[in-house]
C-alpha cells in the first residue's frame, strides 16, 4: 500500500515540475527587443509586450529641431546563441528616406546586444511645410521576419520664430 502512495506522490511532483517548466519555457525563453527613445527631455520605453499584436505601431511627437535618440536592445533568453542582421531606416509615404543602421549582431546565450542611433529632425522636415502642419515619418527596424514601426510626428509648429517687435502703447491725448 505504501508503494502505491509513493507513486501518487511522485506523479504529483512530476506534474508540478512539468507545469513550472512550461511556464518558464513559454514565458521566459525566447528573443525579445526593447526600445528606449529620448526626444527632448522625454524618455520613453517600449517593452517587448507592446509588440505582441503583429500590426502594433508606436507613435511619438517630436518638436522640430530636436534630435531623437534611439537605444535598441535585443535580449537572447535562449540557451543557445543567436545571430541576426538588424536594419533600421527612416521612411515617408512608403519611400525610404535614409538608412540609419545595418549591423550583424551575434548574441551569446542568455545575453543582450545594444545598438544606438539618432535622428536630427532638422534634416527630415521637407521644404514647403508651413507652421502648424505636422509631418510623419516612420522608423522601421527589421531583423529576421520581424519589423517594428515607430511613427515620428514632427511638429514644425515649433520652428524658430523671430521675436516680434515690442508694441509701444501710447496713451490717448
Amino acid at each position: 500500500m505504501t508503494k502505491r502512495r509513493d507513486i501518487y506522490l511522485y506523479l504529483t511532483l512530476l506534474c508540478f515540475f512539468a507545469i513550472i517548466t512550461i511556464f518558464v519555457v513559454d514565458g521566459y525563453l525566447g528573443v525579445y527587443d526593447t526600445f528606449r527613445i529620448t526626444a527632448g527631455e522625454r524618455p520613453q520605453k517600449i517593452d517587448p509586450d507592446f509588440w505582441l499584436h503583429p500590426d502594433a505601431t508606436y507613435g511619438t511627437w517630436v518638436a522640430w529641431g530636436e534630435k531623437v535618440f534611439f537605444d535598441y536592445e535585443i535580449a537572447n533568453h535562449r540557451l543557445t546563441g543567436y545571430s541576426t542582421e538588424v536594419n533600421a531606416s527612416v521612411w515617408r509615404s512608403q519611400e525610404k528616406v535614409r538608412d540609419l543602421l545595418t549591423q550583424t549582431v551575434t548574441i551569446p546565450a542568455l545575453s543582450n546586444a545594444q545598438m544606438e542611433w539618432s535622428i536630427d529632425t532638422v534634416e527630415l522636415v521637407p521644404g514647403g511645410v508651413t507652421q502648424g502642419q505636422s509631418v510623419q515619418y516612420s522608423v522601421r527596424v527589421r531583423w529576421d521576419n520581424i519589423e517594428r514601426r515607430i511613427i515620428l510626428n514632427i511638429n514644425p509648429g515649433s520652428f524658430p520664430v523671430p521675436p516680434k517687435p515690442a508694441i509701444r502703447l501710447v496713451p490717448p491725448g
